[in-house]
């Protein structure tokens, strides 16, 4: 009888587990990292929480705007790749350059990716120092990442 209430139990505990789907925990995220953008590719590296070492991959595309000569908009997407190959991906939003300083902002929206990141969301508020001559750039961002 022991044994069939063991059997039982065990049954039940794995049904219950994957009749519920595991909720995203929202986590503070930061990253620091330096690269290139080159004729609007993005190639970079750095580390972040939740990723460590990573690499990033991605594309923008620049406007210039329309009440400040001295300031270029941005918006692209980009994938930073985890130390364990998992992806993260994210939309760059609201993105400016000043180009009389190379000082940017803008905005990460992470919209999904690959492992433990499928179903990731939240935001980073990001900082730019970009060297207008050579495309080379550092970036800090800080935020939340939900996965």
């Amino acid at each position: 009888m022991n044994r069939y209430l063991k059997t039982f139990t065990l049954m039940l505990a794995v049904l219950l587990t994957a009749s519920f789907p595991a909720a995203a925990i929202e986590r503070p995220f930061s990253l620091s990292g330096s690269g290139t953008v080159i004729d609007g590719v993005i190639n970079a590296s750095g580390r972040a929480t939740h990723l460590g070492l990573l690499t990033e991959v991605g594309e923008l595309s620049f406007a210039p705007d329309a009440n400040n000569p001295t300031v270029v908009l941005a918006t692209g997407h980009a994938t930073f790749t985890a130390a364990n190959g998992d992806k993260l991906e994210a939309l760059i939003e609201d993105g400016s350059l000043d180009v009389t300083t190379g000082i940017g902002s803008g905005v990460f929206r992470f919209i999904g990716g690959t492992g433990r990141f499928e179903a990731a969301s939240g935001t980073g508020d990001f900082v730019v120092l970009q060297n207008l001559m050579t495309g080379a750039f550092e970036v800090t961002a800080v935020g939340t990442l939900d996965f």
